[in-house]
């Protein structure tokens, strides 16, 4: 393996930051790594020179040299020197750290093999706690969380509960980072970090109370220093705003979704679709229409779905079935169901196969004809039982029943006890059928 570093010309072997010579390769190494945080890699090469020369090899020079060779983006030369440094003395950490640094990101299990290598020899050290963090700081959450499993919790640091309680919440294991966020809290009653835990998996629990509980502690925090350091993000409002709506004050949960918009990053598709929920929840459908709007623009072109245009029909169906102004068909709401026949229009090509699409086309012309004058959902009703009969359900008994009453408004007696009779074939105690089989023989 050719030397990595070369004296530099005129024959410069001092390591400038020093300032002096210096017989200890280990202080040369720091001075070495210093330089290196400053971004000065010919300072850092000039220590290395200098202790290189003195032929008292320490694990800490030889680091150096991998660190230069990561400054100069090559890793393999610095995988070659973190390995002689651990091939020197195999007891020593350093070497070991230095290799981890490299590799914990993108090879997490190159990390942990050589920490457990390093287990072997020492067994005094804390190998384990170590795996679970390059677990955790590779995101490997799974593995971060049976790793700190394996750990009494009580010998865990600050960081470490922190790293553990918010791999297990990644996981989805809400249960058991609450379980150590509540441990967290006992130790740290003032962290914000495992106030926002506590949030986040009280809320994601449906345990809505308790995570209101932790939300205003959260933003109201105990100290200016707190506030300081830990600043609300989106999620934080995102999180907050959930909080009210499982309580049913949507009102005060869109003001926190909205405090979320404002924020960089915070103009997400799935905050968009909870603020339209909300409105929906109100009553307030012409904004729950157009937030799902903007939702569906945040989407990419495959996720717009026949389920996720079908969701819009139904929002522009509630709006123009809305009775909170009265019964009245008004200009509005006819404008709203034409658009929701529109909507559901689209569902039908996009989902030929499927009676949904028709079927509330039905449901919304039902709307736009309340009196059955015009018969607008009669051939939506027939296209549902063409593509129906075979499979029953409640939506064939809906059309049957649109369809004798549609005849029996148009006099059409035999008609409308052709589909009386279908529905009392399904169900010969219907109600509805009964009685107006009795009106077409009075």
């Amino acid at each position: 393996m050719r030397p990595l570093i070369t004296i530099a010309v005129l024959g410069l072997t001092l390591c400038a930051w020093a300032g002096k010579d210096s017989k200890d390769p280990d202080v040369l190494a720091r001075q070495g790594f210093e330089l290196l945080r400053r971004g000065d890699i010919a300072g850092a090469e000039r220590c290395y020179a200098q202790g290189y020369k003195l032929k008292k090899i320490t694990t800490s020079i030889i680091s150096l040299a991998g660190d230069i060779a990561m400054a100069k983006n090559d890793r393999e030369q610095a995988d070659y020197y973190y390995g002689r440094a651990i091939y020197f003395d195999p007891r020593d950490t350093t070497g070991y750290m230095h290799y981890v640094r490299m590799h914990q990101k993108d090879e997490p299990q190159l990390a942990v093999a050589r920490l457990q290598q390093l287990g072997r020899y020492r067994p005094d050290f804390r190998v384990d706690y170590l795996i679970a963090g390059v677990w955790y700081s590779a995101n490997k959450v799974e593995q971060a969380v049976a790793a700190y499993d394996s750990i009494a919790i009580d010998s865990l640091s600050r960081d470490e509960q922190v790293a553990y309680a918010m791999s297990a919440y990644l996981m989805k294991d809400y249960q058991k980072s609450l379980k150590v966020v509540t441990h967290g809290r006992k130790q740290w009653p003032h962290d914000r970090i495992f106030t926002r835990l506590d949030m986040y998996n009280h809320t994601e629990l449906k345990e809505y109370e308790a995570a209101l509980e932790a939300a205003w502690i959260f933003f109201h925090p105990s100290s200016s220093s707190e506030a300081k350091t830990v600043k609300p993000t989106y999620l934080d409002y995102i999180y907050y705003g959930y909080v009210h709506n499982g309580l049913g004050k949507y009102e005060l949960g869109i003001e926190q979704f909205n405090k979320a918009l404002q924020l960089e990053g915070g103009d997400r598709a799935d905050v968009l679709l909870a603020i339209s929920k909300a409105y929906q929840n109100i009553g307030r459908y012409q904004q729950a229409v157009d937030y799902y709007r903007q939702y569906m623009t945040k989407l990419d072109k495959e996720e717009v779905t026949p389920f996720v245009i079908y969701e819009l029909g139904r929002l522009y169906y509630a709006q123009g079935t809305d009775t909170a102004g009265g019964d009245g068909l008004t200009p509005v709401k006819k404008e709203a169901l034409q658009k929701a026949d529109e909507t559901f229009a689209e569902v039908a090509r996009m989902r030929p196969d499927s009676y949904l699409g028709v079927y509330w086309q039905a449901r919304t012309n039902v709307a736009m004809d309340p009196e059955t004058e015009k018969g607008l959902a009669k051939p939506y009703y027939q296209q549902v039982i063409e593509m129906t009969e075979q499979k029953g359900g409640g939506q064939l008994l809906e059309a049957y029943k649109y369809l004798a009453y549609y005849y029996f408004v148009k006099h059409d007696k035999q008609s409308s006890m052709q589909y009386i009779d279908k529905i009392l074939d399904v169900n010969p105690t219907d109600s509805y059928a009964l009685r107006l089989s009795q009106a077409l023989t009075s």
